[in-house]
C-alpha cells in the first residue's frame, strides 16, 4: 500500500512538472542527446547563420564596390584593421615579445592579433599587398581578411541569439532581434574594423550563459578567453561575481587573469614600459574621434593638432567602480536571467558614459545586450529599442554640430535603449508566446535555482 501511494505521488509530481509552462524567470533543460545534433544545431542557430551570409556578402560588396563618379577608385576598407593585422605579421614573423614596441598603434591585448596571424602568413605567401604604412587603393590582402574579421565578428550574433533563447525570448522575435543586432553590429566589423570588439562580446555572453548553468570552471575561461581579445568586457565581471557570490568569486577571478597573464608576459619581460604605456595609458586621439566632457581631465601624452593624445586608461577606473555598483545591485536578481542581462548591458555601457574619447564602435557591446533583453518586452517597446539602437549607430558614424551635441544623442539613445531593457511589471508577447507551427518547442537550457541575498 505504502508503495503504491508513493508511485502515484512521483507519476503526480512529474506530470505537473511537465505541464508547467516555462515562464520569465523559469526554464526548463534541454536534453543533451537533442542538443548536440548538428542539424538542431542547424535550426536553433538558423537567423544568426543567415545574418552572418547576408552580413559577409553586403560587408564586402560595400567595402570592394564603392562608386566614384560612375568608377571604381578605391576600396572603401576599415582602416583601423590594418594595424592589428600588422601586428599579426609580427608575430608571424617571430617578433611577438615586440608587438607594443614596433609604434603600430596596438593597444588591446594580444588575442586578437594570435588570431590574425594564420592570415597575415597566408598573405605574405600569396605576395597580396596591405595598407600599412601606407594607404593603397587596392590592398589585395583585404580579399582573405575582409571575410575572415566578419565571420569573427559574426560570432557575436550566435551568442546574443543564445542568450536570447536562454531568457525565453520566442523564435519569431529572434528573427527580429538577429536583424537588428547585424544593422548594430555594422560598425564594428565593417565600417571601424574591430572583431576584437565582437569576439570579446561573444566569449563574454558565452559565459554568463555558463554562470547561468552553474558550470563556473566554464564561466572562468570563457570570460579570460574573452579578457584577453578586449580587456573592457572586464565591466560585465561585477555581474558574474553577483551570480557565483563568494564560494566561486576565487577561481574565477584566477581562471579569468590567467589567459591575459599568460599573453602579456612574453612583451612585458621584453619591453616592459612600451607595454605598460599601451595597456594602461590606452593612446587616444580626441581631434580624430569625438571629444567628451571628460577629455580635459585625462592625462596629455602630448602632440599637437589631430596627433594630439590623451591617456584614455586612468578615466576607465571610473567605469569599473560603477560596474561593481551595477554588480552590487545584481546580487538580489541572480536567479532572474532577464535582469542579469539588463545588469551585464548597463555594466558596458558606463564606458561610453566615462570615457574621455569616443569612438563610434564603443557603442556595439551595451546595445547588442540591451536589444537581447528589449526583445523579451513587448513588440512596441522592442520596435522602438531597435529603431533608437540602429539610429545611434548611424548617427554615431556622423559630426552634427559641436561635440557636446554628439555626445548627449549617442549617450542619451544608448541608455535609452538599455532603459527600454528594464522588466515591466508584467512582461509580455515575447516569452513564452505560443508557437503552434512549432512541433520541436524551444526551450532555453536549465539555470540553477539560486537565493536572492
Amino acid at each position: 500500500m505504502g508503495r503504491s501511494t508513493g508511485a502515484r505521488v512521483v507519476a503526480s509530481g512529474l506530470a505537473t512538472a511537465l505541464s508547467t509552462t516555462p515562464t520569465a524567470t523559469t526554464t526548463v533543460a534541454v536534453p543533451r542527446s537533442r542538443r548536440l545534433g548538428p542539424q538542431t544545431h542547424f535550426k536553433r542557430r538558423i537567423f544568426p547563420i543567415v545574418a552572418t551570409a547576408v552580413t559577409l556578402i553586403a560587408g564586402m560588396s560595400y567595402t570592394l564596390l564603392n562608386n566614384d563618379a560612375g568608377r571604381i577608385d578605391f576600396w572603401t576598407i576599415p582602416g583601423d584593421i590594418w594595424s592589428t593585422f600588422r601586428s599579426a605579421q609580427y608575430v608571424g614573423w617571430g617578433n611577438y615579445a615586440g608587438i607594443y614596441s614596433v609604434g603600430n598603434g596596438l593597444v588591446t591585448f594580444p588575442g586578437i592579433v594570435l588570431l590574425l596571424t594564420p592570415v597575415a602568413m597566408l598573405s605574405g605567401a600569396l605576395g597580396l599587398g596591405e595598407s600599412y604604412p601606407f594607404s593603397l587603393p587596392h590592398p589585395t590582402s583585404w580579399l582573405i581578411l575582409g571575410p575572415y574579421e566578419i565571420l569573427f565578428s559574426s560570432t557575436a550574433l550566435f551568442a546574443c541569439d543564445s542568450l536570447a533563447e536562454r531568457i525565453g525570448v520566442n523564435k519569431g522575435r529572434r528573427f527580429w532581434l538577429c536583424a537588428a543586432e547585424a544593422v548594430v553590429l555594422w560598425n564594428v566589423d565593417v565600417v571601424w574594423g574591430h572583431p576584437e570588439d565582437a569576439l570579446a562580446l561573444a566569449l563574454a555572453v558565452y559565459s554568463l550563459l555558463a554562470a547561468m548553468d552553474g558550470r563556473w570552471r566554464r564561466c572562468g575561461w570563457l570570460f579570460g578567453a574573452a579578457i584577453a581579445v578586449q580587456p573592457l568586457v572586464i565591466l560585465m565581471f561585477p555581474v558574474l561575481v553577483a551570480m557565483g557570490g563568494r564560494g566561486e568569486v576565487a577561481g574565477l577571478c584566477l581562471r579569468s587573469a590567467l589567459p591575459a597573464a599568460a599573453l602579456l608576459a612574453l612583451p612585458l619581460s621584453a619591453h616592459f614600459h612600451q607595454t605598460m604605456h599601451a595597456v594602461l595609458d590606452q593612446p587616444n586621439f580626441p581631434l580624430v574621434d569625438h571629444i567628451t566632457p571628460w577629455t580635459s581631465l585625462a592625462p596629455s601624452l602630448g602632440g599637437r593638432g589631430k596627433g594630439l593624445a590623451v591617456a584614455a586608461g586612468p578615466g576607465r577606473v571610473f567605469a569599473v567602480l560603477l560596474a561593481c555598483a551595477v554588480g552590487f545591485w545584481a546580487r538580489r536578481w541572480r536567479s532572474d536571467p532577464a535582469v542579469l542581462v539588463v545588469a551585464s548591458a548597463t555594466a558596458l555601457g558606463l564606458r561610453c558614459l566615462t570615457e574621455s574619447v569616443m569612438v563610434s564602435f564603443y557603442l556595439w557591446p551595451p546595445l547588442a545586450l540591451g536589444l537581447v533583453a528589449c526583445a523579451r518586452s513587448g513588440l512596441k517597446r522592442f520596435t522602438c529599442a531597435a529603431v533608437l539602437a540602429s539610429f545611434v549607430t548611424v548617427f554615431s558614424d556622423f559630426r552634427p554640430g559641436p561635440w557636446w551635441l554628439w555626445w548627449l544623442v549617442v549617450t542619451l539613445g544608448l541608455f535609452g535603449v538599455v532603459g527600454m531593457s528594464l522588466p515591466g511589471s508584467r512582461v509580455k508577447a515575447a516569452t513564452s508566446e505560443k508557437n503552434p507551427s512549432s512541433s520541436e518547442p524551444e526551450m532555453p537550457e536549465q539555470v540553477p535555482k539560486m537565493v536572492p541575498c
